[in-house]
């Protein structure tokens, strides 16, 4: 018998699906971890609709996390608190820091792509936050977070026949 994987999953808006534009950092929605064992975000990114990305001109994908809902000191992820196989503009996932699991640099190899990454950090509310370096192009983006392994399961009821 195969389990299915709607019922031991909650699923979040993380961030809205957005023209993402250079001049200003883009916070997702933050999400609330507690109960559940397991939480991944990923992260939806079209295609450019203008510009250029390069090592110069690029997004970063980053994580952070905090243990009060709505309060400004955010902290991005330890690398070790994240989980990931990226390799990215900024090198293996293991160099990188201060929260990034992506750098999207290049029109090419980036676009109309799905990351994800998971978190195993200590802190109660995480989010999604899309920086960048110089002046990308613009990047339709959105994300979804998935919360798994809560104690009162399931978590969604299906709908009976």
């Amino acid at each position: 018998m195969k389990l299915d994987g709607y019922s031991g999953f909650r699923f979040f808006q993380a961030l809205a699906p957005q023209d993402i534009i250079a001049g200003a950092a883009t916070t997702g929605a933050t999400v609330d971890t507690q109960g559940y064992d397991t939480a991944t975000i990923v992260v939806n990114v079209g295609a450019p609709t203008g510009g250029v990305l390069s090592a110069d001109n690029r997004f970063q994908l980053m994580l952070e996390h905090y243990n009060s809902a709505g309060v400004s000191a955010w902290s991005e992820c330890y690398p070790s608190q994240m989980l990931h196989s990226v390799v990215g503009q900024a090198g293996a996932y293991s160099a990188l820091n201060s929260g990034i699991f992506e750098s999207i640099a290049s029109t090419t190899s980036y676009a109309n792509q799905t990351y994800a990454v998971g978190y195993k950090g200590p802190h109660r509310f995480i989010r999604l936050r899309i920086s960048e370096v110089g002046a990308p192009s613009t990047h339709s983006m959105g994300a979804i977070a998935i919360l798994g392994k809560e104690a009162n399961w399931p978590i969604n009821v299906p709908v009976a026949d």
